[in-house]
């Protein structure tokens, strides 16, 4: 054959492939599309998607920020929550790997000093159970409240908080749980002086080269980047969109849940997952920290929708799932206005992540967006199931029905409901203002204050909805979920208030 039949044949084998490449993205435009028409109260989707180890989509739909109409960009910033649990976990891996970190030590090794009760068998604890959820321990002094919501902490108070850990389950059953991570940011500190931000930074971030993916929302901000703006959607009315008060500062960004980035960057992350550490024929992460991360542990139970439904086992970091046959790894990030899913499979080298800055319908469009695109990938399922997208139209069908019967329009009602509320107390708004500091705990002060004629309440850096309650002298706070907080009065005087179980006093 000549070498001008060759560049024919070559240009249209080429041809075909892009052709067939086209149709596939324009199928998740498609149903993107379908997802807007059934619901219209989504700010953002963002999704990137790896087939044959190499980007074939990425794109942003919608808006970041819905009130100044600014679309959303594949490099728009979102906090994605969990999902930073397989950047720490390989960190931790890589420097074992290198002989930084011991992962037979046992915790009672890591802390000589602290008290651990025999009940949680510290001396069989090892960084294994902490990064994959078998330790069985808890801590009833907050450590994770302090580190994800309140941020008011010293790292010394958080090695002290330690000597409160308990057993929650018996050693080796699994329990998904923050703690673990936190401990682990504390093992960096005690064995290298360096934090989880420091270590992640310099191991993952830094070799990869994701320059826009952030521990520090400080940085973040300097480096003038978009931010997705956090939402709770409502419902149809007046009002579709309602801006999340919590937002992750630098004291709240922590080992299990920590991170900013875009789709941009997180498609480098996973880029180098199914390529096993490599990246343009270099290896930049060593393939056998990767492969330890998906190592199998324990068995464990799916549950819920989407790909959670399917877990089988959890790695380190990673969910380990069945999809069509094949094995998939997966982890969701979900914090109030915004959800993520990432997610790949190391056997056809593809990958998903999709964003989402909203809390109420983000999950489920995040776990059906993804396995939506992996669907469109497979030839396979395509040859024997010509129908296989009807179940996705079916799905959003139902969505449509269920958020309009029981999700969003009741969550719109109620708020309507909420605004009418009068306040109903025996003391003026003045004499509630001030500092109130807990007695059973070593938590943050509640501060309350009054600003534009309106109650606020601040926990370090958690900032409350506060709204009238029907009851004399109760209030309807939210910080993460709403719950009542009951003043105890004295004439016009407040002496203090019961809030979530625990007495606040007035300074």
């Amino acid at each position: 054959m000549n070498t001008k039949k060759i560049a024919i044949l070559l240009f249209l084998i080429f041809g075909i492939i892009t052709n067939a490449q086209t149709t596939k993205i324009e199928a998740i435009d498609e149903f993107i599309g379908q997802m807007y028409n059934s619901l219209e109260y989504i700010p953002s989707i963002s999704i990137g998607v790896i087939h044959n180890g190499k980007i074939v989509h990425q794109k942003a739909y919608g808006y970041r920020d819905v009130k100044n109409k600014e679309p959303a960009e594949t490099s728009t910033q979102y906090y994605i929550a969990s999902t930073t649990k397989s950047f720490t976990a390989l960190a931790a891996t890589i420097l074992e790997e290198r002989g930084l970190l011991d992962f037979n030590k046992s915790l009672a090794e890591y802390f000589p000093k602290i008290n651990f009760p025999d009940s949680i068998q510290a001396h069989r604890i090892k960084i294994p159970d902490l990064l994959g959820h078998t330790s069985g321990i808890d801590n009833s002094k907050y450590m994770t409240y302090k580190l994800a919501y309140s941020g008011s902490y010293t790292h010394d108070q958080l090695f002290d908080l330690m000597n409160n850990t308990f057993g929650r389950l018996p050693y080796g059953n699994y329990r998904y749980s923050n703690l673990g991570y936190n401990i682990m940011n504390l093992i960096f500190l005690k064995e290298l002086g360096k934090t989880w931000k420091e270590v992640v930074q310099e191991e993952v971030l830094d070799p990869i080269g994701m320059t826009h993916t952030y521990s520090s929302y400080v940085k973040l901000l300097e480096n003038r980047e978009h931010v997705a703006v956090p939402y709770n959607a409502l419902g149809n009315g007046k009002d579709l969109f309602k801006v999340s008060k919590d937002l992750k500062k630098d004291a709240t960004m922590h080992a299990a849940g920590g991170l900013y980035s875009s789709v941009d960057d997180i498609l480098k992350w996973l880029l180098i997952q199914v390529n096993n550490g490599k990246s343009n024929s270099e290896t930049i992460i060593s393939p056998l920290a990767l492969f330890k991360t998906r190592e199998e542990r324990i068995e464990i139970e799916g549950k819920g929708f989407g790909f959670s439904g399917l877990n089988m086992s959890y790695g380190f970091g990673w969910n380990i799932a069945k999809y069509k046959g094949k094995t998939l790894y997966h982890h969701g990030g979900a914090f109030t206005g915004y959800r993520t899913m990432i997610s790949y499979i190391p056997e056809t080298k593809s990958g998903v992540v999709v964003m989402v800055n909203d809390s109420n319908v983000g999950n489920g469009y995040a776990h059906y967006l993804s396995t939506f695109a992996y669907d469109v990938m497979d030839e396979v399922l395509k040859k024997e199931h010509i129908d296989w997208k009807d179940s996705y139209v079916n799905w959003l069908k139902q969505v449509k029905i269920e958020t309009k019967k029981y999700g969003l329009d009741a969550t719109y009602k109620d708020f309507l409901n909420r605004s009418k509320r009068k306040w109903n107390l025996s003391v003026p708004i003045a004499s509630i203002t001030g500092a109130y500091k807990c007695k059973d705990a070593n938590l943050a002060l509640i501060r309350i204050f009054e600003k534009d004629k309106k109650l606020g309440m601040k926990q370090g850096e958690m900032n409350a909805g506060v709204e009238p309650y029907n009851d004399l002298n109760t209030i309807r706070v939210k910080f993460i979920r709403p719950k009542v907080l009951k003043l105890d009065v004295e004439g016009e005087n407040v002496k203090g208030f019961v809030y979530d179980g625990l007495y606040y006093e007035k300074n």
